[in-house]
């Protein structure tokens, strides 16, 4: 059986903010998570969005999980090869539009537990989601670095970094990309 790894606790003084869009209001944002693998603890940053509540019935302020941000318009070469195939495999048509927020991997796989749409189906399920709530008050309390350079290519820069942070086993890279491979399998 293989071992999917398991969120164990975030990092709130680690929130990192920007605007993404103002029609719909959007924010995005990066938090640092301990993730409990198979090979150890480790400390991940993980990319997230704040909803304008437009689409898809998701809630108006709620932070949503997103592998990334789209480039370029067509298919997905923006991330790591594994990541480019599983938003390939997981995107209807496997290819989205410049700015896409990459999230559909979050809707993909059983619909048991529907009212949790957006945060997987799996494992991570519930934490995603903790998170997500926990997020908001953070945002809307002004707990949050603003960076102003954050945008597409700084998320991704930052989600596929290929050093090792926080005194890590592996790199961020490796990491999210077990992450997100967690999140395919068991979602």
């Amino acid at each position: 059986m293989k071992h999917l790894g398991e969120i164990i606790i975030f990092y709130p003084d680690s929130f990192r903010a920007n605007l993404f869009t103002t029609k719909p209001f959007r924010m995005i944002g990066l938090i640092d998570v301990a993730i409990r693998y198979y090979y150890g603890i480790e400390r991940v940053t993980l990319a997230f969005y704040r909803s304008s509540g437009t689409n898809s019935g998701k809630t108006q302020g709620l932070w949503y999980p997103i592998v990334g941000i789209k480039i370029h318009t067509g298919e997905f070469t923006e991330f790591t090869e594994y990541i480019n195939c599983v938003l390939t495999e997981t995107t209807e048509g496997g290819y989205a539009d410049k700015g896409w927020l990459a999230k559909s991997l979050f809707f993909s796989g059983n619909k048991d537990g529907a009212e949790l749409r957006g945060f997987s189906y799996g494992v991570h399920r519930d934490s995603l989601y903790a998170i997500g709530r926990s997020l908001s008050c953070l945002y809307e309390n002004n707990k949050y670095y603003l960076i102003e350079e954050m945008d597409a290519e700084f998320i991704n820069s930052i989600v596929t970094l290929n050093s090792k942070l926080y005194n890590n086993i592996h790199t961020q890279r490796e990491n999210y990309d077990q992450f997100i491979h967690d999140v395919y399998i068991g979602g």
